[in-house]
């Protein structure tokens, strides 16, 4: 193991070969009661929740009146609530967002319960083993929802989710958090450190809370073109979203740059001399090397494009290129 695999820890190689767990920080977890409930979140984000069956998660996004985004959810529905997962951090202000916006007329109730649950992703190419171990006959597909009993309480299995999530997400009382760390550690899955678990998102090229997920970009920007319904209006930042998709307005998009150097958050990007983008995540990949997730203009997001990203002490050189880099 050489200098940088070590301070990412085994979870990093567990990742890529074996299986690891990531327990989400501030985990944002709402329910919305009242028979309106799904109608109130129809007019309030991207995606049609028309389409939600259950045993399906969805991912929508909520969007301010010029389109950028003020969070990411995945709807779980449940028999007389619908469960809303936001972006780590998100949920008491999503929370406070979404009361702000309940008309006399809406039968809807708003609750912040991101303190009630844990949450935790599993990931890599031995994960299905772990779910096994915990009693799951069958893996989740991509986007399904399923319910056991895991450390003496229900958990929720959720199905991996390739445009926001690294694997499995898992929902479990938070009381039960710590019995089930440690079956997933017999399960001989390894715990993953944030800095780890930041190159792995950065190899998939995931978008993230503060990073990429932010309120200076719209979802289009993002990669998250499958949280949007093209056909459904009336949310707020519909008319802009819709202007960047039928008229071909999309002028920046997600990227992925690999760098002669380590880049920073917040960099500059230039093409030519030019401001081109900047780059929204960085890290050093033992896989890769150093590499970063940039937002970039319009046509300098195209792969093999030659780029300069400015720093303190000098230029680093780097091209753009398609993502995932794993």
């Amino acid at each position: 193991m050489n200098e940088q695999d070590d301070r990412l820890g085994a979870g990093y190689q567990a990742g890529r070969s074996g299986a690891t767990f990531w327990r989400v920080p501030e985990p944002g977890w709402l329910r919305l009661t009242g028979p309106d409930r799904n109608e109130y979140v129809q007019r309030q984000t991207t995606n049609d929740i028309r389409q939600l069956q259950p045993g399906r998660t969805q991912v929508t996004v909520l969007t301010s009146g010029t389109a950028r985004i003020l969070d990411v959810w995945r709807l779980v529905p449940e028999d007389d609530a619908l469960g809303v997962i936001t972006l780590p951090g998100r949920g008491p202000a999503t929370a406070r967002y979404l009361q702000r916006r309940i008309f006399f007329m809406d039968r809807v109730s708003v609750l912040d319960e991101s303190d009630t649950l844990a949450q935790f992703d599993l990931l890599g190419p031995a994960a299905p083993d772990v779910l096994a171990a915990l009693g799951l006959a069958q893996t989740p597909e991509p986007g399904a929802l399923v319910t056991l009993e895991a450390a003496g309480v229900e958990m929720r299995v959720l199905g991996p989710e390739p445009a926001l999530n690294l694997g499995w997400r898992l929902l479990i009382p938070v009381e039960a958090a710590e019995t089930l760390e440690a079956r997933l550690r017999q399960g001989g899955a390894e715990p993953l450190s944030p800095d780890a678990y930041d190159v792995l998102r950065v190899e998939a090229g995931l978008p993230a809370a503060g990073h990429e997920l932010t309120d200076a970009y719209t979802p289009l920007e993002t990669g998250l073109r499958a949280a949007i319904a093209g056909a459904k209006g009336c949310y707020s930042g519909q008319e802009v979203i819709a202007r960047q998709i039928n008229y071909d307005k999309i002028t920046r998009q997600l990227a992925g740059l690999r760098l002669d150097a380590p880049a920073a958050s917040g960099a500059v990007v230039r093409v030519e001399g030019r401001s081109a983008g900047e780059v929204t995540s960085a890290v050093v990949s033992p896989a890769f090397g150093p590499i970063a997730l940039a937002v970039m203009k319009r046509p300098h997001f195209e792969p093999g494009t030659a780029v300069t990203v400015a720093l303190e002490g000098g230029d680093v050189r780097g091209v753009v290129c398609a993502l995932p880099f794993a």
